[in-house]
């Protein structure tokens, strides 16, 4: 029986071998004539068909490599292609560099295409010049060789631009807390910094700055920003103005300042929370900020409690954009702002534990979809509230709108948080603003000739355009004119306010009218 059974075995055994050499040979058949077919190559004309005929890198800094892009390769026959070379016309010189199914060389040879099928080419580049103040721009071409038929280019173009590079080379861990962010470390932040030195930070160079960690600047000393300076910081970078300390931004409206994220390519030009915050500390300031732009950080500017100092940050003709968090948080102190437009955080304000706040002609519309609970232009709240629920209050001054905007995607643009009933607070109103809250508000004590849940109709807000489009919308010609004094005699964008003026940053103009475009548009689509 034993022996019958190995007989079986071994007669089975032999047979799914024999079952397996078969399908082999059939299988190695077919492949045999899949090749023949697959080899009978296109002849004569031949002319590839690509999914772009540019790629294009947006600014890159030296050293600073770039997103990788894709372009697909199309061979529109039945018959196979055979490309006798695809190569870099620039050869070894070139700063771009390109991969083929995986074959990264210089030169590369006999790549085939079957019928009707295609193939994908990436490229990416790196910029490695130096010592050139201005934007550079990079040229190579992508080459492909049929047999004797013209060679097919792809145009590679790149922007660099040199910079200055200041990198931390110090930690700390500090207090920090977040009231409207989920965050189970929330008592305390690592921070990598380097301590501001006038002598070796000087922002007199014509070219960018890089900045890797946080500039921290001490007590006594206090930071001047002058007109037409440009920041790039890193991930988990910013700006940390101590106690004692101060902070002088100094833009113009035709030479802004520019803080934004280092990374400007591809999908990084608009994405949010690239880096950290602009960061005044509990008893720094008094601060003062005019024409800057903020873009792809976390929080624009972060201001802790001042009690015993003057504090306070005084912020005009400035755009605040594209945050993870908030355009302005502040706490227990004090913000007077005009001609501001802020746009897409989770919060465009953030008031916490009362405090001080007077915002005249500012446009705050927020359709942000990142991060959790829905955005809004303003949160508003006097206490704090420790996790076994016992609330400590803290005395709002003053919180007060003129002729500003309040609109977004969402019918829910306040939070308004406070310990008291709305009637006890005198300090608080608006004066001829835009708001959109549903429902609206029964008691209209805070409330003076304001108007409820219209459509601002902005130019382009996807665009970060907030002019007025259309003499039909809302904002023409409703503000108050006596708050049309001091910087709100002209708009964001310097143009004269009309009286009565429209509501917001920006004062709507006919069409043909001399019209300023704002800064942003000329820094994000400069070349």
């Amino acid at each position: 029986m034993r022996n019958g059974h190995y007989l079986l075995s071994k007669v089975c055994f032999g047979t799914a071998w024999t079952v397996l050499a078969c399908m082999a040979l059939l299988f190695s058949g077919s492949l045999v004539s899949c090749r023949d077919e697959y080899r009978v190559y296109r002849e004569g004309e031949v002319v590839l068909q690509f999914s772009q005929d540019t790629v294009r890198f947006d600014t890159l800094f030296t050293t600073q490599a770039s997103v990788t892009q894709r372009v697909m390769v199309r061979n529109p026959y039945q018959e196979a292609v055979m490309i006798d070379r695809i190569y870099l016309q620039g050869g070894g010189a070139s700063r771009f560099r390109v991969n083929v199914s995986g074959d990264t060389s210089l030169i590369q040879h006999g790549v085939v295409i079957g019928g009707k099928d295609s193939l994908f080419v990436f490229v990416n580049t790196a910029i490695d010049y130096r010592n050139q103040d201005n934007p550079f721009e990079l040229v190579d071409y992508l080459c492909f060789e049929v047999g004797s038929n013209p060679a097919q280019r792809i145009v590679l173009t790149a922007w660099g631009q040199d910079a200055n590079y200041w990198k931390a080379d110090r930690r700390v861990r500090v207090p920090f807390s977040d009231p409207g962010m989920f965050n189970p470390d929330s008592d305390s932040l690592t921070l990598s910094y380097f301590l501001y030195d006038e002598t070796r930070h000087s922002f007199a160079d014509p070219k960018p700055y890089v900045i890797y960690g946080y500039l921290a600047v001490e007590a006594g000393k206090t930071l001047i920003v002058p007109a037409g300076t440009r920041v790039y910081f890193a991930p988990q970078s910013g700006i940390w103005i101590q106690a004692g300390a101060k902070l002088r931004i100094e833009g113009t409206l035709s030479a802004p300042v520019v803080f934004t994220s280092l990374r400007q390519d591809g999908n990084y030009r608009d994405m949010a929370g690239q880096w950290g915050r602009v960061w005044l500390s509990g008893e720094s300031g008094p601060h003062e900020v005019e024409h800057a732009i903020l873009r792809n950080g976390q929080t624009g500017f972060w201001i802790d409690s001042c009690i015993m100092g003057e504090g306070g940050l005084k912020i005009r003709d400035t755009r605040i954009e594209n945050m993870s968090s908030y355009g302005i948080f502040c706490q227990q102190n004090r913000v007077e702002g005009v001609n501001l437009c802020l746009s897409q955080a989770q919060s465009l304000l953030y008031f916490h534990k009362g405090g001080s706040y007077e915002f005249v002609h500012c446009t705050f519309s927020n359709s942000y979809s990142g991060g959790f609970g829905g955005s809004r232009c303003l949160h508003l709240d006097d206490y704090e509230e420790d996790f076994s629920g016992n609330r400590k209050e803290y005395p709002l001054e003053k919180l007060f709108f003129a002729n500003s905007t309040f609109t977004g995607t969402s019918s829910q643009q306040f939070l308004v948080d406070l310990a008291k009933e709305p009637g006890e607070y005198s300090q608080i109103g608006f004066d001829h603003c835009l708001l959109m809250l549903d429902p609206v508000p029964e008691d209209n004590t805070w409330f003076d000739s304001c108007q409820w849940n219209q459509e601002p109709l902005f130019a382009d807000e996807q665009a970060y355009d907030f002019r007025i489009d259309t003499v039909a919308s809302p904002l023409v010609g409703r503000g108050n004119p006596v708050h049309v004094t001091g910087a709100a005699v002209l708009d964001l964008a310097g143009n004269r306010r009309n009286i009565p003026p429209s509501i917001g940053a920006y004062e709507f103009l006919e069409k043909g009218a001399a019209v300023s475009k704002p800064a942003v548009f000329r820094f994000l689509h400069r070349r």
